[in-house]
């Protein structure tokens, strides 16, 4: 791979080697895996493909996006601070006055710019330390720091170049700005701003992509006294892989400790232990193991008080539940189980959903609803989200929420719902 192929940078637009994949945009970093970029268009930060295809928006008013080492948190600045978020937009949090960030390579810090020093502090907040003087740091694998200082590039306290907008590529070179032009090595390789190096690519992971549709079919049942929202849940797997569970269970413990299992592009498989918990559930007429907080289920205010969440039993993913929206050559099933049904002493139980199939549960049906006993008449928002806790791989996490603008209206003491807006891609309608 060439030197310019191997970078992403900005140039009236995101270029990935000589090919723009957006438009507009500036501030390009990859993810860890090399499979998505973060950027910033209008000053909101966005996430893609790296090809530019499933962009989504993350976090407004942002700039300066850096990916944590395990691709699970952004770093970002707005308005003169830093701030990280999860890569599905939940738990935002203020670290310090600053700009500039970028994550140590273990992942416990992030070292960003102030008042021309370069600043250290623990991902999730902390005392802020002085670690020397200059302004945007960048690490290397190993652990190097390369830092800016009038105009010029500083090593362990060596100048290296004259430059700005240092960047390491995963085997050590440094690549950085000169009058608009990106060097390498002091070579120049192309016009352009804001270097991103690409990282190494490993065997590519045939992850799934949970794909959590609006919630649907909304439904009141109940009576005075206890009064109950029903609807239905869809998350489609829109992914290149499928999503392959694998429970287990030794003698005297009543729950299953879940594996996934992930389908790699040279045929072998990669897994990820104890991401899951899985338990047998009687909930007539089903009675089998149910892979527990798959998908979840809120009702907030539109500012976002949160007021109910559901208390949902568990899921069966199988691909005989429905399928998903769009065109699947050769779609074909591969999960037509039933999470073994009426065995509660099954040491093992295996499920999953294929590319193009939907994990559909309706209305009621092992606890898809929430208690809405005492909320009062007003506008709602009801989400819906899955794989909440991140744990599960999945190709991008910005598409795992959705949800739905309601009114609830009480009339002689017995509720109605109306669905005034349905936001497919957010999970604050």
């Amino acid at each position: 791979m060439s030197t310019l192929a191997a970078l992403a940078f900005a140039l009236a637009g995101i270029h990935v080697g000589a090919d723009r994949v957006m438009p507009i945009g500036y501030a390009p970093a990859w993810s860890p895996s090399g499979e998505r970029i973060a950027f910033v268009t209008k000053g909101n930060l966005w996430v893609a493909d790296a090809d530019g295809t499933h962009r989504g928006e993350l976090v407004r008013d942002a700039d300066d996006p850096a990916w944590s080492p395990n691709g699970r948190r952004l770093a970002f600045t707005r308005k003169g601070r830093v701030y990280t978020v999860r890569v599905d937009g939940l738990d935002e949090r203020a670290l310090a006055t600053g700009a500039h960030p970028a994550w140590s390579p273990d992942g416990n810090r992030i070292v960003f710019d102030r008042d021309e020093q370069i600043i250290s502090v623990r991902w999730y907040g902390g005392a802020p330390r002085v670690v020397t003087d200059g302004e945007d740091p960048a690490y290397a694998p190993n652990g190097r720091l390369a830092v800016v200082q009038n105009g010029e590039i500083v090593v362990a306290g060596q100048l290296v170049a004259e430059g700005t907008s240092p960047a390491w590529s995963p085997g050590g070179r440094l690549a950085y700005v000169r009058g608009n032009v990106i060097y390498v090595d002091e070579q120049a390789v192309h016009k352009g701003l804001q270097p991103a190096w690409r990282p190494p690519k490993r065997v590519r992971e045939l992850l799934p992509d949970f794909d959590q549709r609006a919630p649907a079919d909304l439904t009141i049942a109940g009576g005075p006294g206890r009064w109950l929202l029903g609807f239905t849940s869809l998350v489609d797997n829109i992914g290149i892989g499928p999503s392959v569970l694998v429970g287990l269970r030794s003698p005297g413990q009543s729950q299953m400790i879940g594996t996934q299992r992930v389908h790699l592009a040279n045929g072998k498989a990669r897994t990820y232990h104890g991401v899951a918990r899985f338990r047998y559930t009687n909930s007539p007429p089903h009675h089998h193991w149910h892979l527990m907080r798959f998908d979840s289920f809120e009702l907030r205010t539109t500012d976002g008080l949160l007021l109910v969440r559901d208390r949902k039993s568990g899921f069966c993913l199988a691909d005989h539940w429905g399928a998903a929206p769009g065109r699947w050559p050769g779609r074909k099933p591969h999960f037509l189980g039933d999470c073994d049904q009426f065995h509660p002493e099954a040491m093992h139980v295996l499920m999953g959903t294929t590319p193009g199939y939907t994990d559909r549960y309706p209305a009621f049906f092992h606890g898809q609803n929430i208690d809405i006993t005492g909320v009062p008449n007003g506008i709602y928002v009801l989400t819906h989200r899955v794989n909440a806790s991140m744990q599960l791989r999945e190709l991008r996490y910005d598409n795992n929420a959705a949800s739905v603008r309601v009114r609830l209206t009480s009339r002689a003491g017995y509720p109605t719902v109306r669905v005034l807006r349905r936001c497919p891609a957010t999970a604050t309608c």
